[in-house]
């Protein structure tokens, strides 16, 4: 609260009035325990609650700004689902200053070169993932077709950082010739372990046979090219990035791991095209052992430096997102296609498939999708789909020996404007005190059909929304035909929410299958849940 007076002094005492603006968004979960989903976390039996809280401030004046994040956790999962964290305190801070065509930034900050690929700093909170960057960045446009900038800092690790210096460089240049455009960039990145991770590798090193010993490094380099050309309609991304050889950890299908002295590299490319009513995209991927940690010791999401983009469609249907994946980067090659096709205003087809390799083209993930979605009036909407997909969970969720899923999944969504009114809401848009509420329903059914992992589930959802303020749904997911129980399992959710102006009230009670969550292509494994859930977020 303290940081929260002082931007308040500034904006009181300042000669020009500045401008504060802000967010705030918190969630609160009371745990039932419940045997027969198999929820086993620490929660359940020992702290029955959790929650979460973050309140950001930003104020800016005239070529200044200053920003701050309180972050709270309490017996929370959302960090590790097999712990319960508490601490609070000051998550994010930085100051920023513009110099005419330079930007300087202390503290912490977000960033990433190029598509990700060498360096991406980012937040996360559905979960749990933050990887500001604690340092400082220098930001220079002498002209509006060219940017360089540089930083040096340590990453974030929960209230504290890891050891190890990060340094990285990034430049590019917009350019032109004819009616081609080209923006042309190049990224680097340097990571210097510090001396207790390097103690610790020279001791396991030492440990190995004698043919298998080598030299550690202290420091990694990795460095891409990348390009952007676009013609009319037509985009065209590549990219290519390398990094040196050093100390990283391997593992194999059957869960052994090995320390090995490797580099790696990664090529990446995208090509769209789309003209009226048309749209395609095409993407290939080769990934050779491109590990880029903070150490060679921290594992899973922990210490994460940079972005591989997985290609796979990211799912807004429950049972097709079941089993969605992450890049490996240890190794892939894939491709994946995605066409738009509307042949009017009212109907519109989507089709997606995904081949993903490993490096020794034993097949990994295969997915096709399609979907039709029809306006048949200024009421009614519809969405009929059908989803297909192979999955290795050896690979995929670390279970050896696990047979690889194959699913069917058919699903349809349909809405109805219960007032017919064809006018799409603006959240932000001023409202009377009054206003009018507009309701609609929806509907969702889902099937998913495996012989493998947990079996045949079923999904179907009913929401009604009265707009702008009020939304109630009521979803159950059975495990229809479940590989370990004698009876179908209920994972039924109860949901209700209100809206005023800018801040958003939700509450209810959830039953979930553990399994993989995924947002924006970075997946964990989550565990059962049983319980109720509450949140609260407002922006000003």
């Amino acid at each position: 609260m303290a940081i929260a007076g002082s931007l308040f002094s500034l904006n009181v005492f300042a000669q020009e009035t500045g401008q504060l603006s802000g967010d705030f968004q918190t969630n609160f979960s009371i745990y039932d325990n419940d045997s027969i989903i198999g929820t086993n976390t620490t929660q359940y039996f020992h702290e029955k609650s959790s929650a979460e809280a973050w309140l950001f401030l930003n104020y800016r004046l005239n070529d200044f700004s200053v920003q701050a994040r309180f972050d709270l956790f309490n017996n929370s999962p959302l960090m590790n689902p097999n712990e319960a964290y508490t601490r609070q305190g000051l998550g994010f801070y930085s100051l920023s200053k513009k110099i005419k065509n330079l930007d300087l930034t202390v503290g912490h900050f977000y960033d990433q070169f190029g598509s990700g690929i060498v360096f991406r700093a980012f937040e996360d909170r559905t979960i749990g993932l933050d990887y500001a960057i604690q340092g400082v960045r220098v930001q220079y446009n002498p002209t509006d077709s060219f940017m360089v900038k540089v930083f040096t800092g340590l990453q974030k690790n929960r209230f504290d950082h890891h050891q190890q210096v990060m340094k990285g460089a990034n430049a590019e240049q917009i350019w032109r010739i004819g009616n081609l455009d080209f923006l042309t960039g190049g990224a680097f990145l340097n990571r210097t372990l510090d001396q207790n991770t390097m103690q610790a590798l020279a001791d396991q090193i030492n440990a190995l046979p004698y043919e298998e010993l080598f030299t550690p490094k202290y420091n990694v380099y990795a460095g891409s090219i990348y390009n952007t050309l676009r013609f009319n309609n037509v985009s065209l991304y590549t990219e290519y990035a390398k990094k040196s050889k050093e100390a990283v950890i391997l593992s194999d299908r059957d869960g052994n791991i090995e320390l090995a002295n490797t580099g790696g590299d990664v090529f990446y490319t995208s090509l769209s095209y789309s003209f009226s009513g048309f749209g395609l995209n095409l993407q290939y991927k080769k990934v050779d052992n491109f590990i880029l940690r903070t150490s060679p010791y921290t594992t899973f999401l922990v210490g994460t430096m940079n972005y591989l983009p997985a290609l796979s469609k990211q799912h807004n249907f429950r049972l097709p997102a079941r089993y969605s994946i992450a890049a490996l980067a240890q190794g892939e090659e894939g491709v994946q296609a995605e066409i738009t096709y509307s042949y009017n205003k009212t109907s519109t087809f989507n089709f997606n498939t995904s081949q993903i390799f490993d490096p020794n083209g034993n097949r990994l993930f295969r997915e096709y999708y399609i979907d039709y979605n029809k306006k048949f009036n200024k009421r009614a909407h519809g969405i009929f789909g059908f989803h297909t997909v192979y999955y290795d969970q050896e690979i995929y969720e670390f279970k050896p020996r696990a047979k690889a899923v194959q699913t069917i999944t058919p699903f349809i969504e349909f809405s109805y404007r219960l007032d017919g009114s064809p006018k799409a809401i603006d959240p932000n848009a001023p409202r009377p005190k009054r206003s009018r509420l507009r309701p609609s329903i929806r509907t969702e059914l889902q099937y998913l059909q495996t012989g493998e992992d947990r079996g045949d589930f079923a999904f179907g959802l009913l929401e009604l929304n009265l707009a702008p303020r009020y939304s109630f749904s009521i979803s159950d997911m059975i495990n229809t035909r479940p590989k370990d129980q004698a009876k179908p399992v209920h994972y039924y959710s109860f949901f209700a929410s209100f809206t005023e102006k800018q801040t958003r009230f939700s509450i209810g009670y959830a039953k979930q299958v553990a399994g993989v969550i995924c947002t924006g292509g970075v997946c964990r494994i989550e565990p059962a849940f049983s319980g109720l859930r509450a949140g609260l977020s407002t922006n000003f």
